[in-house]
């Protein structure tokens, strides 16, 4: 019961510390944008159109057209979002693990390698928010976002078997690659 209020508290915290942290960060020659803008301008289809405004409503953004940010608050809205969503996802997975006596051997191998192979997706995705955006460096993020996204990539192709598809975490796996691919388009935005 405790930790339910403490993660309660956290998902209405967490919001207005990465707004605050966002509406600090300007840098230098990027471009400032409606939410709303920002999401067309970098999302090609309307399933990620769709989502890119469901991560920014989520993120609490102002998303009248009058109001513009810096697309790095986009940006690192995105990235925050995607950590959180791989953490549900990696908390999810083990929980599996360790409470579902029931999982056949096939299950087991495949949730145990997307584990490994968001090890590496979450320490990327980490940095981008954490280090890489609110530096203005943004001259690796390319190659810091395929790394996420292959990693993900590679758990999702684990779980593309008739029985594995079916399982309660693909869906999260699927949800966790469409985020990355949001914030990555987004990331594109900062002239990278």
């Amino acid at each position: 019961m405790a930790m339910a209020k403490i993660i309660l508290l956290l998902l209405v915290l967490v919001p207005i510390r990465i707004r605050m942290a966002a509406a600090l960060i300007d840098c230098p020659d990027v471009p400032s944008l409606g939410a709303g803008a920002a999401c067309q301008k970098a999302c090609g289809t309307k399933l990620m159109y769709d989502l890119c405004i469901r991560m920014m409503r989520e993120g609490d953004v102002d998303m009248s057209p009058s109001h513009t940010e810096r697309a790095t608050a986009y940006a690192i809205l995105a990235a925050h979002s995607t950590a959180i969503s791989f953490d549900n996802t990696t908390i999810a997975m083990s929980d599996q693990l360790s409470q579902n006596s029931s999982l056949s051997s096939k299950q087991r191998v495949a949730y145990e390698g997307c584990m490994d192979d968001y090890a590496p997706a979450d320490s990327s995705i980490d940095t981008i928010e954490e280090e890489t955006l609110p530096s203005c460096h943004f001259t690796f993020l390319a190659a810091e976002y395929t790394r996420v996204i292959t990693n993900v990539e590679k758990c999702r192709d684990r779980l593309l078997s008739p029985t594995l598809v079916k399982s309660p975490l693909y869906p999260m796996v699927l949800a966790d690659l469409n985020k990355a691919v949001v914030a990555n388009m987004l990331g594109k935005l900062l002239g990278t």
